[in-house]
């Protein structure tokens, strides 16, 4: 159950990072490309403390977990460039 305590920091960077996506999505004020930038964002922000925990245990290497947040942050763009390229609603 050691595994447990390894996953704390991860595990409240997603729910946090889940809270403001679902926050941003619902901000009436910001245009749709306004809120999938601050979606991925959001997503930098929140993994810069999660895989911090990790680096601070030493589970983690620093430059592992700079790259695995850079990586994940380009590949979250991404999905939600395509995302919203495929959904978006033609005139």
């Amino acid at each position: 159950m050691e595994w447990i305590t390894y996953i704390q920091g991860p595990m409240i960077g997603l729910i946090g990072w889940a809270a403001t996506a679902v926050l941003t999505l619902g901000a009436r004020r910001l245009s749709a490309t306004e809120q999938h930038s601050m979606i991925v964002f959001a997503w930098m922000l929140w993994m810069i403390p999660a895989l911090g925990t990790l680096v601070y245990r030493g589970l983690l290497d620093i430059n592992a977990a700079a790259l695995y947040c850079g990586g994940t942050t380009i590949l979250m763009a991404i999905l939600v460039s395509i995302a919203t390229i495929r959904w978006r609603t033609k005139p």
